[in-house]
């Protein structure tokens, strides 16, 4: 065993990273060491030169840290730290430091982290080796070095699990939270402490060039931030269900390798400091929700594809194969911007060397900064795995904007047809006359920003200590200018073969569809062209008819004119692609003839009608199976650069209706369809549809019986939630025995394992005249149940939704216009 030469709580101050406020100011640190080694010659000649002194070691520790060191990582500064101990003398074997920072977060007593480092962990080597001294026996030199081995050994046995292992520590991290079993305790928030034990591979050094470099897994304040939402926002019953959900989030969403949890609960006892509960888990203890439930959905094997599953499988898998991550920004504000963005992204998908997109965000409308005289921007960012290295991409993105037409004798931060900036390039910290990575002004940019959070909102902008989501909010705290930035859906295809005429070039074609910044409602109105249809079957099966509905659904004013020449009311047959595109092809042909300009949605889940729609005029493809029914229908989409509402539904129209069983989801009719839904977006990102071009339909009365479609209404808001919360028992089921649906059922957010986040996409609802209203109202007849359907017109846009379909448009105008003005932020 060796002995230690220890100090405790040595307080230094200096800048490293950023403090609880996320500034890069000095702030205090409070050091621990205990240095490994042999007192036993020191004990005998009570000399200190035969010891470590621990005062020369204080004052390289301190020396060290008050030093310009430029660090920004507790694990890189702790390393400075055992090197500085370690370098006091050759007799310093090893050292266990633990590094605090009081100041890391507002809500716990410090972050901080601990290593345990040998000699030859931190300096290469033990030292000088033994020479025999001058008077010394064989014996006893070989002696002396018997005993220096066996003191290496005792040091490196010392570390335990630290050996192979460091520790980043988050100690008392103090929230609030519903917790409890007792009444009393489902109605008043409760303090908790929670202590988070991040287990992570043993660093490789400081002088390792990444050493300075937290990757998410390591970062606490990310850790922190996730597991703050969590617990904030949940309502457990149990101490152990909460901790589990704790190392659930830190695991799956954070990637931490391992973790060890620990919630302390002040108020349970009387008697009692605390009751208290502590695991470790590690991500393979979770396992991903069972493959029954995933095969409910109509989810065909993807088909092969240059796009990956998720943004972090994408890094791993890139990792491995010599592949780099990059983060790509694209802006443009001349000619058709829509044209630009999607040529651009093609461009990049298809045009740039050893390279393809993997990751798309949304699209947004921005101000012009810097020179403001000049048309708005479209912005966006993608995620693009590549083979080349950065100057050499950055050359590949001139050539691209070059081609598309890019002016480069204009004025700085002029208009342009197309910018292609690189933001991130793996870890990178880059700087030279013609490229600085991370972007040298991203962190003033929310038109850069807003859309790379889209795609990862953890990034680590290592210069500045701070995630891209940190630096986000920062900026849109202190914007003076909160409309500067708004995100857009396109409502008419890239190709379309009409003309809009510049009048509708943004009130039609680009709709913000956020809730925070839309203002009025979407009326998408229904054409059928069929004589089967539940609710206006054969009124509309002459060509005249058609069209001279369609003019009165605009006239009312609709947004949109859904048309559709298959009918999907429970039981309905499917027609055929040749009979479907007789009934649809000619309509919109005419329309278009007539001079309307509405963007027309096709409603179909054929790929060969959504093209010929296309063809004869259409923008939008409304696909009821999200594309699970026809393989060719994703890519088909992507071809055609056009918008795509992709609801949700199981089966086909003559078998839905019998599977409404949401018992693998708890009987949770929206947790079924979120989780079914996911996997319908992933599929469509994989194919390369990009993020802006999806709306999502949650499928009301489609695999959904009455009290599902109801509660569905309900809790609307939560099917593009981060995270919902699991019940005891499902909502339908509380109904159906008269429950009130109280809190009292609710435990806390759920591991879903989503394919992807539903977050940001704007939602489709469409319940007109719908049977569940029937049954409501008693109306039998589907024309009878106008004011039903008012009714759920209503409950959709309280509950968010961008769109609403809709059979009696002049009606349902009123209704919405002044539901818009109580529920949308105007």
């Amino acid at each position: 065993m060796s002995d230690k030469i220890i100090f405790r709580d040595l307080q230094v101050r200096t800048v490293l990273g950023n403090d609880s406020w996320e500034r890069k100011k000095e702030q205090p640190l409070l050091i621990t060491a205990e240095i490994h080694t042999s007192i036993a010659s020191a004990g005998k000649t009570d000399k200190v030169t035969e010891s470590v002194h621990y005062g020369i070691a204080c004052k390289r520790a301190t020396s060290f840290a008050e030093s310009n060191h430029k660090l920004h990582s507790l694990e890189a500064f702790a390393e400075g730290i055992a090197k500085a101990c370690l370098g006091v003398t050759n007799r310093a074997l090893a050292v266990h430091v633990i590094a605090r920072k009081p100041r890391a977060l507002l809500h716990a007593e410090y972050a901080g982290v601990e290593i345990f480092r040998t000699r030859k962990d931190a300096l290469g080597s033990w030292g000088d080796d033994l020479v025999q001294e001058s008077g010394e026996t064989e014996y006893e030199f070989a002696r002396r070095k018997t005993l220096a081995e066996d003191e290496r050994a005792a040091a490196e046995a010392e570390a335990g699990k630290l050996a192979h292992e460091d520790r980043i520590i988050v100690k008392r991290l103090s929230l609030s939270t519903i917790i409890g079993v007792n009444l009393w305790e489902r109605h008043y928030k409760q303090l908790v402490h929670i202590d988070l034990v991040l287990h992570t591979d043993k660093s490789t050094g400081l002088s390792a060039p990444a050493s300075d470099k937290v990757p998410r897994y390591r970062n606490f304040r990310t850790v922190v931030d996730a597991v703050t939402d969590l617990v904030e926002k949940s309502s457990y019953r149990t101490v152990e269900a909460l901790a589990t959900a704790i190392a659930r989030t830190a695991t799956k969403q954070c990637k931490v390798p391992k973790i060890t949890v620990r919630v302390e609960k002040p108020s349970a006892l009387v008697f009692a400091s605390c009751s208290a509960v502590e695991i470790t888990r590690v991500l393979g203890d979770y396992a991903a929700m069972s493959s029954a439930a995933a095969s409910v959905a109509p989810t065909p094997p993807r088909a092969a594809s240059p796009m990956v599953a998720t943004t972090s499988d994408a890094n791993d898998k890139a990792a491995k194969s010599g592949m780099h991550s990059a983060y790509i920004a694209l802006g443009t504000n001349l000619g058709n911007r829509l044209e630009n963005m999607h040529q651009a992204l093609h461009r990049l998908n298809t045009d740039l060397p050893t390279s393809h997109v993997v990751e798309s965000s949304f699209l947004y409308q921005t101000a012009p900064m810097y020179v403001t005289d000049q048309p708005a921007f479209l912005n966006a960012a993608c995620l693009v795995k590549t083979a080349l290295e950065p100057l050499a991409l950055l050359d590949e993105l001139k050539r691209i904007e070059a081609e598309m037409g890019r002016d480069f004798g204009m004025y700085r931060n002029g208009p342009r047809i197309m910018d292609l900036d690189i933001l991130f390039y793996d870890e990178i910290d880059m700087q030279t006359d013609r490229l600085t990575i991370p972007h040298a002004l991203l962190h003033e940019r929310r038109f850069q920003l807003g859309p790379l959070c889209d795609i990862d909102s953890d990034l680590m902008h290592h210069r500045l200590g701070k995630t891209t989501g940190a630096l986000f909010r920062h900026l849109t705290t202190h914007s003076d200018a909160p409309d500067d930035i708004v995100r857009v859906t396109p409502l008419r295809a890239v190709n379309a073969s009409v003309d809009a005429g510049p009048s509708a070039s943004e009130s039609s074609i680009l709709k913000a569809l956020s809730p925070l910044s839309q203002k009025e409602t979407v009326f998408m109105g229904i054409l059928n062209c069929t004589p089967d249809n539940f609710s206006d079957g054969g009124d509309f099966a002459t060509l005249d008819l058609a069209v001279e509905h369609a003019a009165a659904l605009i006239k009312s004013g609709a947004d949109i004119l859904d048309i559709g020449g298959q009918s999907t009311r429970p039981g309905a047959t499917q027609v055929g692609v040749e009979e479907e595109i007789r009934r649809v092809g000619p309509v919109i042909r005419r329309i278009r003839e007539l001079g309307i300009t509405a963007p027309i949605s096709i409603d179909t889940f054929y790929a060969e009608v959504a093209a010929a729609a296309l063809d004869a005029g259409a923008d939008i493809v409304n696909d009821v199976t999200g594309g699970g029914f026809d393989p060719e229908m994703l890519p088909l989409v992507v071809r055609r650069q056009c918008p795509y509402v992709m609801m949700h539904m199981r089966g086909d129209p003559s078998t839905m209706t019998k599977m409404n069983d949401y018992g693998e989801y708890g009987g949770d009719v929206v947790r079924g369809t979120r989780f079914e839904l996911a996997q319908r977006v992933r599929a469509a990102l994989d194919q390369g549809v990009p993020r802006w071009n999806i709306i999502l339909d949650p499928g009301i009365g489609f695999a959904k019986e009455g009290a599902q479609n109801f509660e569905f209404l309900r809790r609307l808001p939560e099917l593009t939630a981060r995270n919902i919360r699991a019940s005891t028992k499902s909502t339908s089921a509380s109904l159906a025995a008269g429950s009130s649906g109280s809190e009292e059922g609710e435990e806390g957010f759920i591991d879903e394992d989503l394919a992807t986040g539903l977050e940001n996409y704007p939602v489709l609802v469409g319940s007109s005249r719908k049977r569940f209203i029937g049954h409501a109202t008693g109306k039998t007849d589907a024309k009878d149940r106008v004011w039903g359907t008012a009714a759920t017109v209503t409950a959709a846009i309280q509950g968010g939704a961008s769109i609403v379909r809709i059979h009696d448009v002049a009606e349902m105008v009123d209704v919405a216009r002044v539901s818009d003005h109580i529920y949308r932020k105007r």
